[in-house]
C-alpha cells in the first residue's frame, strides 16, 4: 500500500484517489481493522554482530490479525533478497509457517526495496502464539547464501 501510495502521489493523484484505486475488499478491511501495532520487534545483524541492518516485527491489527513484517534500513542491492516468515505456535495451526512470497503476501525484498510482509493471520485462539523471524540472503552467482537471520520473542 505504500508503494500504491508513493506512485499516485508521484502521478497526482493522493487523496481518495487512492481508495478508489485499491481493491474493495483491502478497503474495507483497512477501515474496520485500524491500529496495526508492532508487539514484538528485533535488529537484523549480519554474522550475529551489529551493526544492524534491519528490522523484524511482529504485528497485530485491533481485528486478532497477526503477521511479520522486515524492514530493511537501505534499499537491497541487486545481489540481495530479504524475506519475513510468520511462524504461528499452539492451536488448529500448530506449526505453520508463512513467508512474504505466500499467498497474501508482498513478497520477498529484492533489490532497490527495504521491505515486505507476509499475508495476515487472524487468531481468536488464546493458546496460539507467533513469531517472527528475518532472513537476509545473498547470491553472487553461485546461488543465495543466508547471511542472517534473526527473530523475536514469541508472543500472543
Amino acid at each position: 500500500m505504500k508503494t500504491l501510495g508513493i506512485l499516485l502521489s508521484t502521478a497526482g493523484l493522493a487523496g481518495a484517489g487512492a481508495i478508489a484505486l485499491a481493491s474493495p475488499a483491502q478497503a474495507v478491511e483497512e477501515a474496520n481493522c485500524p491500529g496495526a501495532r508492532p508487539i514484538s520487534s528485533a535488529q537484523i545483524f549480519r554474522d550475529n554482530k551489529p551493526p544492524g541492518w534491519g528490522d523484524i516485527k511482529l504485528v497485530r491489527d485491533n481485528c486478532s490479525q497477526y503477521w511479520a513484517e522486515v524492514v530493511m534500513d537501505a534499499k537491497l542491492p541487486r545481489y540481495a533478497m530479504s524475506t519475513a516468515i510468520l511462524v504461528q505456535t499452539g492451536g488448529s495451526n500448530n506449526g505453520r509457517t508463512l513467508t512474504c512470497d505466500s499467498s497474501g503476501g508482498t513478497g520477498a525484498v529484492v533489490a532497490g526495496q527495504r521491505t515486505c510482509r507476509t499475508p495476515k493471520v487472524k487468531s481468536l485462539d488464546t493458546s496460539t502464539t507467533f513469531t517472527a523471524i528475518a532472513r537476509e540472503y545473498h547470491n553472487f552467482g553461485s546461488g543465495w547464501s543466508k547471511i542472517s537471520e534473526n527473530r523475536t520473542a514469541r508472543t500472543r
